[in-house]
């Protein structure tokens, strides 16, 4: 019976732990949709995700700002091929032809990137 009651108040113990009412905490990752790499930024110096992925060849970007500050989109050793700029909640289109590797997106806007504005762009 002391072994019935054991298991019963384990099972109980287990299932009550897995559903209980906590968040789980899911990667800070994005991946394109319709073939189009959306990346948002907004006032507080920050993008949308942590990390973002693309294919490789001509990746399209949307960049947005969901807020009104001026900010820019660059990619790190490419700054020559594309810069993305928006303020006062505009969006920016462009596109740029990359390998795959790792790059870091970020804005250069003094003390944005400074302040934690970038992001990995896993390109596969």
């Amino acid at each position: 019976m002391k072994l019935q009651i054991f298991l019963l108040v384990s099972t109980a113990a287990l299932i009550f732990s897995s559903c209980g009412g906590g968040t789980t905490t899911q990667p800070s990752t994005s991946e394109p949709t319709d073939g189009v790499l959306r990346v948002v930024a907004d006032d507080t110096q920050d993008f949308d995700k942590d990390r973002y992925t693309a294919a490789a060849g001509v990746i399209e970007i949307e960049y947005i700002l969901d807020g009104f500050q001026l900010h820019n989109l660059l990619v790190e050793g490419y700054e020559d091929e594309m810069v993305l700029e928006v303020e006062n909640g505009e969006t920016s289109t462009g596109s740029i032809s990359l390998e795959p590797g790792r790059y870091i997106l970020y804005c250069d806007i003094a003390g944005h990137r400074e302040s934690g504005m970038e992001a990995q762009l896993l390109v596969e």
